[in-house]
């Protein structure tokens, strides 16, 4: 009978475990809606295998170490950023979530910029979780607003907060995030977008922008495309899918984090901007292109 109790225990143990093992955060602001779809909407979406990755060193240790390691290989590699990492390597096993939004809509109704930072949430006391250590970035369009190496390291508050650059947002249509959680050597892949409102760009250039990307929009963007999708849509998609909440949805979300996230067909969404212009030399006397910061040559250190 001790010995049933002790594996039932041992069970129950591992069960929960399983359970938490999925979920560890969303975008907060901009505030984003998930697809109806989505069973856990604070699960990455998939996982790149350090294995295949085509990296030279270990990422079997400690999550500091693993990321020291990925911050070195990459910085050896040919990839320009994150994002450029993600898209080249991943393939999604999560029901309808793309690269481009992961399980976000990207229908939703139309955000405005945040003031100062973009947030990350796990639950109303955690933001980054603590443990997934590795590199985020946020991007505007096609532009790097913000890049660092190990932000759950570096950005610890509830929610995470992240200083973008909100100037070189200014004419974009869509705000992007991308995370890589490193704790382990299956390296786990998130990514969250939001519509953005209508703003002008002022031509301004982000810090954090890299080689071949240009300063942002040179006219106002309307989300011609996707805010027209919107107002089509978005009354059979609220339905369907609502902003997550901490005191409404995290319930949902942690009973929901036990689902299987099995390889399944991936909907094509897209989410380009209407009228930001297409590329550096497309561009308009007022685009400036950012000054080349091959990689991650701009990153916070830690103290």
């Amino acid at each position: 009978m001790v010995a049933s109790a002790t594996s039932f225990s041992a069970m129950l143990a591992m069960t929960t475990l399983a359970s938490g093992v999925n979920g560890h955060g969303y975008m907060s602001a901009p505030a984003v809606t998930f697809l109806s779809s989505s069973t856990d909407n604070t699960q990455f979406i998939a996982i790149i295998e350090s294995s295949a990755s085509g990296f030279s060193g270990t990422f079997s240790g400690s999550p500091a170490d693993n990321t020291a390691a990925f911050t070195t290989a990459f910085d050896s590699s040919s990839y320009t950023s994150l994002k450029d990492l993600i898209t080249s390597l991943t393939t999604v096993t999560v029901t309808d979530a793309t690269l481009t939004c992961g399980s976000c809509d990207p229908d939703e109704t139309a955000q405005p910029l945040p003031d100062t930072y973009v947030e990350w949430s796990h639950s109303s006391t955690e933001g980054f979780t603590s443990s997934h250590e590795g590199p985020c970035e946020v991007w505007c369009d096609d532009v790097r607003v913000f890049q660092d190496d190990d932000c759950a390291a570096d950005y610890t508050t509830a929610p995470a907060e992240l200083p973008y650059d909100r100037d070189a947002c200014l004419g974009a249509s869509t705000l992007t995030f991308y995370w890589l959680a490193l704790h382990s050597s299956t390296w786990q892949v998130y990514v969250n977008c939001a519509p953005l409102e209508s703003t002008t760009s002022t031509g301004a250039t982000s810090k954090y922008a890299v080689s071949g990307t240009s300063s942002g929009a040179t006219s106002t963007s309307t989300n011609s495309t996707s805010i027209t999708s919107t107002s089509s849509s978005a009354t059979a998609s609220s339905s369907a899918s609502s902003s997550y909440n901490f005191n409404t949805d995290l319930a949902t979300s942690s009973s929901a984090s036990t689902s299987s996230d099995a390889a399944s067909s991936t909907a094509t969404t897209t989410n380009a901007p209407a009228t930001t212009t297409a590329a550096p030399t497309a561009t308009t006397a007022a685009t400036t292109t950012s000054p080349g910061t091959s990689k991650c040559s701009v990153r916070r250190r830690r103290d």
